[in-house]
């Protein structure tokens, strides 16, 4: 290459095309680690909504609805509708389990995404996924 010409050699592009690739990788990874605790928080904001609709539910009847009829019972009287994954309906549900005939306590479970930090063996099914998340009553 002559000393008059303009423009850039191989090499230099090869560096520039890198450091741009390497700044996109750290950027989509950072996006979708976000994603990832929005959907979490939403699910715990969805558990969150339907305890408060659970104490509605026993301060009028004396007691939590049984297992089978917790979305029947609660919707559309104290929901007004039964929450779906941030995913979608056909990622994850949440689960409800009572216990006792009358049920005096009981368990919301759901599936989270970041399974590095929630990881309680629940036994239960979450639509596809085991729950890894438990909120316990009392």
């Amino acid at each position: 290459m002559h000393k008059n010409e303009k423009g850039f050699s191989l090499i230099e592009l090869i560096v520039v095309m890198t450091i741009v690739a390497v700044i996109t990788v750290i950027g989509v990874v950072s996006f979708s680690a976000a994603g990832v605790k929005s959907r979490d928080g939403r699910r715990m904001a969805d558990l969150s909504k339907i305890q408060v609709a659970l104490e509605l539910y026993r301060q009028a009847y004396g007691s939590y609805p049984q297992s089978v009829s917790v979305v029947a019972n609660l919707v559309p009287t104290y929901l007004q509708a039964w929450p779906t994954d941030p995913k979608g309906s056909g990622f994850a549900t949440y689960s409800y389990v009572s216990s006792g005939n009358p049920a005096f306590s009981y368990s919301l479970m759901a599936y989270m995404e970041d399974t590095s930090t929630y990881n309680v063996n629940t036994g239960y099914q979450c639509g596809t996924n085991m729950c890894n998340y438990v909120v316990v009553n009392p």
